[in-house]
């Protein structure tokens, strides 16, 4: 063996050198031939350089021959699956003439008509009666294929629901047991770190508690002076209040006999302190209700409370007052007596008022600072609060995860038997479970099938019949529309190119009636040169002359590599397309002109023969052709023939 592969390394290695010697010698004969016909057309261009000037000036026209061709189309008479035969009498066209649609082609005996219109009316009656039969049919034919199927369906859904339940079971079965293993090993590695981070936390709260019962002790001592001062000045504060209340009652009363305005002037409340106790703060500024603002030295000032006053400017004087009406005035001595006490009143009621204003201003710092002591204490017994319960649960987690490890310890080993025991049989109860699945379901297979094959069956027959009868009924209207006057007319407007049925034979119904010319697809296909090839591009406009039908318009639409011997013969197969309005027809031989436009039209022959021999004759003079220059628009240069059988050698 390994000599053959020896061997066979030794062939391909020889075969190798063989394949680089050969390209080499093909690229060095390529290039002595490309050098050797560069040579030859410089000397031939040296000694007939006028004639060829000449003969491109004169005489730049291209010229090929060929055939015309064009595709076809074609009529039909549209029947099918039908017994009918129509039979021709006479045929009313000829080949090569234009038609327009509805021109009559071929007329039929009345016979054939005849027989043909009962042959059809019999098919549509037979399709009809089918398609009602199988109608009638495929209901019940259905329910019951449907029926026996449900039957075995039922088992089957049977036979699914239990395997299902059952590997669900085992499943279920396995996670639970493995659940539970994992969640005591997961207590068993974790709980102790979490004992350990929660005693941490436990003692933390512990210290921060005894820092706070000690700041509660500080507030209450400082809530209670707080609350004595309040208390201390809400007495003296009610003190004042009794002692201006009796002057203003004077002052009002005096103020009065003396006709002077005194609604100013009102009875102040004293003050309610109700602080039950240390550590509830007093009630605060504003819902202090009986407690009298302070008063303003212009204008009367409504407390809280709106039974609280302020007296009247202390400037205003007694005398000030407008005195009263003629008809009012007391005795001069009576009055001087009541105004001297007025005054005297007046000036005591203004002192007290003063007091009063100014104990107003103690006993709201006092009540502010007493409301801020008894707030900073209810903060601290709050803050308290939260971290005893806080220590209460921490006591009772690390209580419950004590016992939670404990018992995981003790469970451990149960746990990991359980879930090992379960996992080593459940591949095995599982194979059972399907094994169980595999044979109840095989009767429900075997049922499916027959019954798909069934309804297949019945759907098709039910299809089969709607078709027939869709066909009949059309094959009816086709007959009724086209044929019934006995003649077979063209369906569109164009040359007939063939007649398809003869005078005295039947019509086939499932050929073409007649075939016409396309005459938009009318085309030759000619050969030119590497030389020539070079002066066209694809979309030029050529000239087409046949002595028939004269001269004819047409452009070039393809240019493709065509059939050629070496490097010096290389021939393009050039695609000329028609024009529609042309005279021209199928199989008719033309002259293809490009590059026209020095032609003269009057004097038309066909150049190809003369111009190929010529070239034959001289394509050794000529120069290399130029690939890498102008060539035919859309033409590929990689499409290039094979010359000689290069490539195989």
């Amino acid at each position: 063996m390994k000599q053959q592969t020896e061997k066979y390394r030794r062939k391909r290695f020889i075969a190798a050198i063989c394949a680089i010697t050969v390209l080499v010698g093909t690229s060095a004969g390529l290039y002595a031939f490309s050098a050797n016909a560069y040579s030859k057309s410089d000397k031939t261009d040296s000694s007939s350089s006028s004639t060829t000037e000449q003969k491109t000036e004169d005489d730049g026209i291209i010229s090929a021959s060929g055939t015309i061709t064009s595709s076809q189309l074609n009529d039909q008479l549209g029947l099918k699956d039908t017994s009918v035969r129509l039979t021709i009498e006479k045929v009313l066209a000829e080949e090569g003439a234009s038609v327009t649609s509805g021109t009559k082609l071929y007329q039929l005996t009345s016979d054939s008509i005849t027989r043909a219109k009962k042959t059809l009316e019999s098919e549509l009656q037979s399709a009809n009666n089918a398609l009602l039969k199988q109608k009638t049919s495929y209901q019940s034919d259905k329910i019951k294929a449907y029926t026996l199927y449900q039957s075995q369906l039922l088992l089957e859904k049977t036979a699914q629901q239990e395997y299902d339940s059952g590997i669900a079971s085992l499943d279920s079965e396995l996670k639970n047991a493995y659940d539970s293993y994992k969640e005591a090993l997961d207590t068993v590695n974790n709980t102790p770190s979490e004992i350990s981070k929660k005693k941490s936390e436990l003692s933390s709260k512990e210290k921060s508690t005894k820092t706070l019962e000690e700041k509660k002790t500080s507030a209450e001592k400082e809530s209670g002076s707080a609350e004595k001062n309040y208390t201390t000045a809400a007495e003296k504060y009610n003190s004042i209040v009794q002692q201006y209340n009796s002057s203003a009652s004077v002052v009002k009363y005096l103020g009065n006999a003396l006709g002077k305005d005194t609604s100013g002037i009102k009875l102040a409340q004293t003050v309610t302190v109700s602080t039950q106790g240390q550590g509830n703060k007093p009630s605060g500024e504003g819902e202090r209700g009986d407690l009298p603002t302070k008063p303003s030295s212009t204008t009367p000032e409504k407390t809280s409370d709106q039974n609280a006053f302020t007296p009247p400017d202390e400037t205003e004087k007694p005398g000030d007052q407008q005195d009263p009406k003629p008809d009012e005035k007391k005795d001069d001595s009576s009055t001087t007596d009541l105004s001297a006490l007025y005054e005297k009143a007046y000036k005591e009621y203004s002192a007290l008022k003063q007091s009063l204003d100014k104990q107003d201003s103690t006993l709201k710092a006092a009540e502010k600072q007493y409301k801020t002591a008894s707030e900073s204490l209810s903060k601290i017994s709050t803050e308290l609060s939260e971290a005893q319960s806080s220590i209460s649960s921490l006591e009772r987690e690390i209580s419950s995860l004590e016992s939670s490890l404990s018992k995981a310890k003790s469970n451990l080993t149960k746990l990991r038997s359980q879930y090992d025991s379960l996992n080593a049989s459940y591949e095995t109860d599982k194979l059972t479970l399907k094994n169980k699945l595999d044979t109840d379901t095989a009767t429900y297979k075997n049922a499916e099938y027959n019954y798909k094959v069934t309804i297949n069956t019945i759907e098709q027959d039910l299809a089969d019949a709607q078709t027939a009868y869709d066909t009949a009924v059309e094959n009816l209207s086709i007959f009724e529309k086209e044929l019934a006057e006995g003649y077979i007319c063209a369906k569109q407007d164009g040359t007939i190119d063939t007649l398809n049925y003869q005078q005295g034979k039947n019509a086939n119904i499932s050929t073409p009636s007649v075939y016409y010319v396309d005459r938009s697809e009318l085309k030759t296909t000619v050969e030119l040169d590497q030389y020539d090839v070079t002066e066209i591009n694809i979309g030029d406009t050529v000239m087409i002359y046949s002595s028939e039908t004269g001269v004819s318009n047409g452009r070039i639409t393809a240019v493709a590599a065509g059939e050629s011997k070496s490097l010096a013969d290389v021939r393009f197969n050039v695609t000329v397309t028609a024009d529609e309005d042309t005279n021209l027809y199928s199989g008719q031989s033309v002259t293809v002109y490009f590059n026209y436009s020095g032609l003269d039209t009057n004097d038309l022959k066909d150049k190809s023969s003369d111009k190929q021999s010529d070239k034959d004759s001289s394509s050794s003079d000529r120069k290399r052709p130029d690939f890498n220059g102008e060539m035919p628009e859309g033409f590929d240069p990689s499409n290039m023939p094979d010359f000689g059988g290069r490539k195989d050698d």
